[in-house]
């Protein structure tokens, strides 16, 4: 069997050109900026997206001009960051606005990658041109620019970016889609620098992993989410030894209750994982440099070569932080449903952006995959003053959604799940579960509000997105909801007949197909 991984699309769509005649293409709506100087077309920039500014159009007289370097450089939007999110949006910018000129920076030295496929890759089981989001040099076919370039800081009053080399930007529109990084250990954890403790987030992380692997035949995960989850199964099936911390008694307790915890901890005990809750690592042990145990806060002594830390992620805020730009450490940048920032012109995507929660109120980032390239979507139709529609936006900064899969196991949460009476004493929790499978749901006036499902069939993920989004009133499924064999798509489709005739279609969702999913540590022992 294939081994395969992720939470969310293997393959993000591509972007897609508008059809429209030519006298009806969007342009990126510009300002004049008369003081600008036009861009060096020097190294990564001969392409023909880079544009003098008096150059009369695209073409390749604008990409072969070899003049100076100047010492101020313009683009209609400046990208800062190559993920799936700042690369959607440049890409789909491209198609709203086939004359802009479109700049990505970033210091990431290598294409657009598949991120959920990582764990593939780091157990040897994919290559790396299989890491590929889309074709290599499909950015270059499109004109858009590129520079490997760290960012100092962002002037919002000037409109300019200033890279670590000194040289100046200027942008008319600007979106951050720097991501996140992972979360270290504690600086006063002793041993946290020796060699052979790790964090697996970046490609970087992952071919060290792949150095390691040969040699490594114990490991201690320390973490309780579904990455700290997913890389225990990824080191059992390479026959390392997982000794699994988790600080608390069960996993992710905003998304997962009790029930739900247990049965997913079972199944990764099912695959030799020594899982010990409620422990703690209080220390490393090592020898000349190099780790060869961990120290828990019970005394207990477990000897390993490897020691990941899986404690979750940051929202790279670091160039908000610097400017006038709302952030929180943890959170992100704040944005509107636009995803505009609070400073002018200024954009805010992926695992950078905290987005409103309908549910909670409260704003957070959504790193994963498909919400990443949701927001590359909205983002890219937001800058060109494209009316996007509200399936889009729905899609990017509406309620949170998140599917994968442990062996046998398949694990959904939509909205907010963990929600009770206490909360809200209109909330209606319904729940029903046996040895092998389990669903929760939350309700209010009729309307689905969260929704959780561990078993071997869930229901389509989007689907229950959609009846969360669009407030469809549930009552007279909301039992059906919580069986494993309820065909939720055949509902939606029946629904959706009956409404075209009754005239009530904009109340009704779009029959929804879930988009592929890359089951998580489905691979033989």
């Amino acid at each position: 069997m294939r081994p395969s991984y992720s939470s969310q699309p293997s393959q993000p769509p591509r972007a897609r050109r508008p059809n429209l005649r030519p006298s009806q293409r969007l342009r990126l709506p510009l300002r004049p900026h008369e003081d600008l100087k036009p861009f060096d077309a020097q190294g990564t920039f001969k392409i023909p997206s880079v544009e003098h500014a008096g150059s009369p159009g695209r073409g390749a007289d604008a990409a072969s001009h070899g003049g100076g370097s100047s010492p101020t450089d313009r683009a209609d939007l400046v990208v800062i960051g190559n993920g799936i999110a700042g690369c959607v949006a440049a890409m789909e910018t491209r198609q709203h606005a086939p004359d802009a000129r479109i700049l990505v920076i970033s210091e990431q030295n290598h294409p657009t990658i598949n991120t959920p496929a990582l764990k593939q890759f780091g157990a040897g089981r994919l290559e790396l041109e299989q890491l590929l989001a889309y074709s290599a040099g499909t950015q270059q076919q499109l004109g858009i620019g590129m520079i490997h370039r760290r960012v100092a800081a962002i002037e919002p009053s000037g409109h300019r970016v200033r890279l670590a080399d000194g040289r100046a930007i200027q942008y008319r529109s600007l979106l951050i889609a720097t991501g996140a990084t992972a979360t270290p250990l504690p600086d006063e954890m002793p041993g946290r620098d020796f060699d052979g403790v790790v964090t697996l987030h970046t490609l970087s992380d992952y071919l060290d992993l792949r150095r390691r692997l040969a040699t490594v035949s114990a490991a201690v995960v320390i973490g309780g989410g579904y990455h700290a989850a997913e890389t225990a199964m990824l080191l059992r099936h390479q026959r390392v030894k997982v000794t699994w911390l988790i600080r608390g008694r069960g996993l992710l307790p905003r998304q997962l209750d009790p029930t739900a915890s247990d049965l997913l901890l079972r199944q990764v005990r099912r695959q030799g994982v020594d899982i010990r809750l409620e422990t703690e690592a209080s220390g490393i042990v090592g020898r000349m440099g190099v780790t060869a145990g961990v120290i828990t806060t019970d005394n207990a002594f477990i000897p390993c070569e490897l020691v990941v830390a899986a404690i979750g992620t940051q929202p790279d805020v670091t160039l908000a932080q610097r400017t006038a730009i709302e952030a929180k450490s943890g959170r992100g940048m704040r944005v509107n449903a636009r995803l505009q920032t609070t400073a002018r012109d200024i954009y805010a995507a992926g695992a950078v952006a905290a987005v409103l929660d309908p549910q909670t109120s409260q704003y957070d980032a959504r790193g994963q995959w498909y919400f990443s390239v949701q927001q590359g979507r909205l983002a890219a139709a937001a800058i060109t003053g494209l009316a996007s529609s509200e399936g889009v936006a729905l899609d990017a900064v509406g309620n949170f959604w998140h599917a994968t899969q442990f062996e046998k196991l398949n694990v959904l949460t939509a909205g907010a799940p963990m929600l009770s009476e206490r909360d809200n004493p209109e909330n209606e929790v319904l729940t029903n579960g046996s040895g092998a499978f389990y669903r929760r749901l939350v309700m209010r006036h009729g309307h689905l509000v969260g929704f959780l499902a561990v078993g071997a069939n869930p229901p389509p993920g989007l689907g229950i997105k959609r009846l969360i989004d669009e407030r469809i009133n549930i009552e007279e499924i909301k039992r059906k909801l919580l069986s494993e064999d309820f065909d939720l798509r055949s509902f939606l489709t029946q629904r959706r007949l009956h409404a075209l005739e009754t005239g009530e279609s904009a109340a009704i969702p779009q029959p929804v197909m879930d988009q592929t999913i890359m089951p998580i540590a489905a691979w033989p022992a």
